[in-house]
């Protein structure tokens, strides 16, 4: 099918740096969204609704794509090696408005202030997963609830392990894969990486390494069976 996002002669994303090698648009990508996430975490972020996360899409991604912080309008798929190279049930492009409100709705009921930290985890593997399986970008879905879910925690007087979460970015993404499948979900694999993300202290970071002073390496090194690579989604009819 006709897909407005990529070039007619290629299948790489159209990008404003008009790059048709998509290993370098990857590389620069990944480079420039983690550099903006840096940015906007030093900056701070509290809108948590869905135009909140069209601004964190925009801010992360806005520098390559001019589609960036806009919802996708075309549907899209993604072959994950979990599901055996099937595809989690993203929302349709014309329910992504309604979808996303109905799941921050679910956010805003819960009485976030008065829960101990296990059922916080609880709640947000439970709850952010519905966000993330709207999937309303072409690309940068992940990053981008990530992003958000990091700023909620920690405006509820946590500290999120950012380092962890990137360096178990694989794990991340099929933990969010699982959580969204419907009647079949499985929530305990992000609630776990949660568990150990999810700080009451601060965290002290090794500038040289992921290592962090006071936790074990093996925090890091649980989540990594394999270097994750992502791969695209493609649209569908």
């Amino acid at each position: 099918m006709f897909d407005p996002y990529i070039y007619n002669d290629i299948s790489v994303l159209i990008n404003k740096l008009d790059i048709k090698n998509e290993e370098i648009l990857d590389i620069i990508e990944a480079e420039q969204s983690r550099a903006n996430m840096m940015l906007l975490y030093n900056k701070g972020f509290n809108n948590f609704s869905p135009d909140g996360l069209c601004e964190i899409h925009k801010y992360l991604f806005g520098d390559l794509y001019d589609w960036a912080g806009k919802y996708r309008i075309i549907n899209i798929e993604k072959r994950e090696a979990i599901l055996g190279g099937r595809s989690v049930w993203y929302s349709n492009d014309e329910k992504i408005h309604d979808d996303l409100e109905s799941a921050f709705n679910e956010i805003n009921k819960i009485k976030w202030e008065n829960i101990s930290k296990e059922e916080f985890v609880h709640q947000l593997s439970i709850l952010f997963p519905r966000i993330w399986q709207v999937h309303p970008f072409r690309e940068g879905n992940t990053r981008t609830v990530v992003m958000m879910m990091t700023f909620f925690i920690e405006s509820h007087g946590y500290y999120m392990d950012q380092e962890l979460m990137a360096a178990s970015a694989g794990y991340v993404r099929n933990s969010f894969v699982m959580a969204s499948l419907d009647q079949f979900s499985e929530y305990e694999h992000l609630e776990r990486i949660l568990l150990d993300a999810i700080c009451t202290e601060p965290i002290e970071y090794d500038e040289k390494s992921l290592d962090i002073k006071d936790t074990s390496p093996s925090k890091y090194n649980k989540y990594q069976k394999t270097p994750y690579k992502p791969e695209p989604h493609y649209g569908i009819d």
